[in-house]
C-alpha cells in the first residue's frame, strides 16, 4: 500500500507535564529520558505508519521510510524493553496481518518473523524480558521469539477466542481478553505454567478488554464499556484494577465524551496513555491520564489524522 511520509514537526505533544511543539528528529536520534519511549499507529490518507517518539519531544520520527515492504501496520504495536526495536502487526502482500520487527534506527527494512500467510496475526506484546512477543492468532495467544523461532500456542482453546494479550512482568502469566467479539467480553490471565485462568474484574454489567499490566505487576489497566440490558453502551472508559484486593476504579470518567481504548503503562508507572476519540469527531488521539484520575490530557495530536495504537516502554 502507498504510503505518504508525514511531516514530523506539525506533531504536538500535549500532556499537562510537557506541553508545545515538538522539534522533529530521527527515530535513532537523542538519548531515551526517564520518560522511556512510546509507539504508536499514525492513519492518514488512507494508509497507515509507525512512529516512536517520547514526551519531551526530543525523540520523534517515522519507522520504515524508504523500505521494502513499507511499514503500514493495522492491528497493534509494541517496543521492546530496550527500547531498539518494535513488534508490530502489518498485512502481507495486502493479505492477511503477519507480525513484523523493525529496528528502532531506521537502518534496517522490517522482518516478518510469523509468515504465516493463511492465518491473521494481532496485537503483539513484547515481554519485560525481550525474549518473546505475545500475539493473537486463531483464537488463541500464541508466542514466538524476536527471531521467528519458538512459536508456541499459549492458550490453545478451539471453543474459546482470546486477544490483545499483555504479560506480566515476571513473564510468568499472560493478561488477555476473552471472548471479545461478544458484548460482555473479560479480562482473564492465566498463568504459563500451571493453566490457571482467574478472571481480573468479573464484572458481568461490563464489557472489558485490551488489558495492560503495570510495569510493577500490582495492577491492570483496561478499556470498560457498561453493559445496558443486552447491549453495550457508547461510553468507553479506561480502568484500573488493584491485583491483590480486586478493587476496580474507572480513571477516565469521560462520560461518552471521549471513547478511551487501549490503556499503556509509562514505564514508571505514573501514567497510563490511551486512544481517545471526543464524541462526534472522525480522528482519534493519544491521551495520558494518572492512575488516580488526574491530569487527563492530550500526549500526542495533530490535525486530519488518527493516532492509534500507543505502547510505552
Amino acid at each position: 500500500m502507498a504510503l505518504a511520509k508525514l511531516g514530523m514537526a506539525a506533531v504536538v505533544l500535549g500532556m499537562l507535564l510537557a506541553g508545545g511543539m515538538c522539534p522533529g528528529s530521527q527515530p535513532g536520534a537523542g538519548g531515551v529520558t526517564s520518560s522511556g519511549l512510546f509507539v504508536y499507529i499514525v492513519r492518514a490518507g488512507g494508509g497507515s505508519s509507525l512512529w516512536v517518539g517520547n514526551r519531551e519531544g526530543s525523540i520523534l520520527g517515522q519507522l520504515g521510510v524508504g523500505f521494502y515492504p513499507p511499514s503500514t501496520p493495522t492491528d497493534g504495536a509494541s517496543l521492546s524493553p530496550d527500547r531498539e526495536r518494535v513488534a508490530f502487526a502489518m498485512p502481507t502482500d495486502g493479505q492477511l496481518n503477519d507480525i513484523y520487527v523493525i529496528a528502532r534506527n531506521g537502518q534496517s527494512p522490517p522482518v516478518n518473523i510469523t509468515n504465516s500467510p493463511t492465518v491473521n496475526e494481532s496485537d503483539p506484546d513484547w515481554s519485560r524480558e525481550g525474549n518473546s512477543i505475545a500475539y493473537a492468532a486463531n483464537g488463541d495467544i500464541w508466542s514466538i521469539r524476536p527471531d521467528g523461532s519458538a512459536q508456541s500456542n499459549l492458550t490453545n482453546t478451539p471453543d474459546l477466542v482470546e486477544a490483545d494479550p499483555s504479560w506480566s512482568p515476571d513473564g510468568s502469566r499472560i493478561a488477555y481478553t476473552l471472548n471479545p467479539d461478544l458484548p460482555n467480553s473479560e479480562i482473564e490471565t492465566i498463568d504459563l505454567y500451571t493453566a490457571t485462568r482467574t478472571p481480573v474484574a468479573a464484572d458481568k454489567d461490563l464489557d472489558e478488554f485490551g488489558p495492560s499490566w503495570s510495569p510493577t505487576g500490582g495492577r491492570i489497566a483496561f478499556s470498560g464499556r457498561p453493559i445496558s440490558g443486552q447491549f453495550a453502551t457508547e461510553v468507553v472508559d479506561i480502568y484500573v484494577v488493584e491485583l491483590g484486593a480486586g478493587q476496580r476504579r474507572n480513571v477516565t470518567n469521560a462520560k461518552g465524551d471521549v471513547l478511551c481504548v487501549g490503556p499503556a503503562w509509562s514505564p514508571d508507572e505514573a501514567q497510563i496513555a490511551f486512544r481517545g476519540t471526543r464524541k462526534g469527531e472522525p480522528y482519534s488521539h493519544i491521551w495520558s491520564v494518572r492512575p488516580s484520575g488526574s491530569g487527563a490530557g492530550l500526549l500526542v495530536s495533530e490535525s486530519g489524522r488518527s493516532e492509534t495504537y500507543v505502547d510505552w516502554r
